[in-house]
């Protein structure tokens, strides 16, 4: 589920995960993503997706990456007790 919030909304599911520096780098690229796909409507074309894309998977990996660390905090916690 947090794979499609960071489709839609990249950062937003950054937020989600605590990530704050990451998602206001991301809601810039989103939101020049957004100005330039608005300004290319009128050029043809579609740069601001490719930014668009850019600033999804950012958030991705970024997200993908925190669940790793918690798995691997996890498992080393649970280690550590016996």
């Amino acid at each position: 589920m947090i794979y499609l919030v960071a489709l839609v909304l990249p950062p937003l599911a950054l937020l989600l995960y605590g990530k704050v520096f990451q998602a206001i780098i991301n809601l810039v690229i989103y939101i020049l993503a957004w100005v330039v796909f608005v300004f290319s409507l009128f050029l043809g074309g579609s740069p601001g997706f490719v930014l668009w894309l850019i600033a999804a998977l950012h958030a991705i990996l970024v997200v993908n990456d925190a669940k790793k660390n918690a798995r691997a905090a996890a498992i080393l916690g649970s280690g550590q007790r016996g």
